[in-house]
């Protein structure tokens, strides 16, 4: 009997699989623009035709890597929208725990993403406009267009935008400066009640200083009538 071999579509699949978790390691611990095909290659038991034949290009491997591990578990990950009801404050609270849950509980499980994100904050690539696009700028926008809710506006404005980076800022702290809390106490939150305490407690502080903006804001005067 003679051995059954895989068909060539499954050593393809194969092959292209390897190149993208080998690519996936190299660009997570050097940055696109020091990662090496070569490296990528060796790591994969493939040769350096096979990234121009599936990619085009490093750069193309580095989009597939990029944009398959930024997808990855976001169809799980619902975003909070005006739309799913409720009132503005309340809508903002969830917002808040979303976000904090996402990056101190569901990113630590995809380090690669955290790690080529990081890379991405110092030597941004065509990568992060599209990822910016299609992710960051819906995501910021819904945002803002929950703290006008909040304020009583009607429409989106420039305050409502710079009030999105603020409660993003205060969100990211405890992401990006987490060695710092941990020792100056209390520690970055590790388990979901935890979260859910920190995203309470920011909420208060957010909706607390939102409030106090809208009972300053200028109220709108009636016109007085014109004598005939």
């Amino acid at each position: 009997m003679f051995n059954s071999t895989p068909s060539r579509e499954h050593d393809a699949e194969a092959r292209r699989e390897r190149l993208v978790k080998a690519a996936a390691g190299v660009f997570a611990k050097d940055g696109f623009e020091k990662a090496s095909l070569r490296a990528i290659c060796l790591k994969a038991k493939a040769n350096v035709a096979s990234v121009k034949y599936y990619f085009g290009s490093k750069e193309g491997l580095y989009r597939e890597v990029f944009l398959c591990h930024c997808r990855a578990g976001m169809d799980k990950d619902t975003p909070v929208t005006l739309a799913d009801g409720g009132a503005p404050e309340d809508t903002l609270r969830r917002w808040i725990h979303h976000l904090l849950d996402h990056m101190l509980l569901k990113r630590a499980a995809n380090p690669v993403k955290s790690q080529i994100m990081a890379h991405e904050m110092r030597e941004p690539t065509a990568c992060l406009n599209e990822f910016i696009k299609l992710v960051v700028r819906p995501f910021h926008e819904e945002l803002a267009r929950i703290i006008a809710a909040v304020l009583g506006r009607q429409e989106v404005d420039e305050e409502c935008t710079l009030f999105g980076h603020h409660i993003i800022g205060l969100c990211i702290h405890y992401d990006h400066c987490r060695v710092f809390i941990d020792r100056l106490g209390p520690p970055v939150p590790k388990t979901e009640a935890e979260v859910k305490r920190l995203a309470e407690n920011i909420a208060d502080f957010v909706l607390g200083a939102l409030a106090a903006r809208r009972a300053a804001a200028p109220k709108p005067t009636a016109r007085s009538k014109k004598r005939p």
